[in-house]
């Protein structure tokens, strides 16, 4: 094997210094855009604090569009399971284009979870989830990621804590 000298080119006239800075242009523009770390931060401080002061102990996620976990943040006094099942809600918006609560208004219900027992997944996937408290992130009429909660006591309540967080993006 040859070794490539830095600023050396080879038989096309390409140097190594330029092949990788046309491999990273490459990657760079087929990567999704994500919401910045200090704006997911700032949305899951606000959606915690928001459903704190509802007396609730909930967990956020954020997800970027490839799936990839963000952002978790989980208050102190939240439930470990909350952590999983926000994650299910995040991974259910990315997948299905919609709120994780619209989802599940649009297939039927599974059959309830056995006490302690994470809820069952849906169409074969044990990933999506049906309950309500996860939405879409847009920025500049781009969905940039996911937004979920977990832990309040009903969907409808973690999505008013994600709805207070995205009111703030704006």
């Amino acid at each position: 094997m040859k070794a490539i000298r830095v600023g050396a080119t080879n038989r096309w006239g390409w140097s190594a210094g330029m092949l990788l800075a046309a491999c990273g242009a490459a990657a760079a523009a087929d990567a999704p855009r994500t919401l910045p770390l200090a704006q997911a931060a700032m949305l899951a401080e606000t959606a915690i604090a928001q459903c704190k002061a509802n007396g609730y102990n909930v967990t956020v996620m954020v997800m970027d569009p490839d799936y990839a976990t963000r952002l978790v943040m989980r208050a102190d006094a939240a439930a470990a399971r909350t952590v999983e099942i926000a994650r299910r809600k995040a991974y259910t918006v990315i997948k299905m284009g919609m709120s994780s609560g619209d989802f599940g208004k649009s297939v039927p219900a599974p059959p309830p979870a056995q006490p302690g027992a994470m809820p069952a997944g849906v169409n074969g996937d044990d990933n999506l989830i049906t309950f309500a408290g996860g939405k879409q992130i847009i920025v500049g009429g781009e969905v940039v990621g996911a937004i979920s909660v977990s832990g309040a006591p009903g969907g409808d309540k973690d999505e008013a804590c994600v709805d207070a967080a995205l009111a703030k993006l704006k």
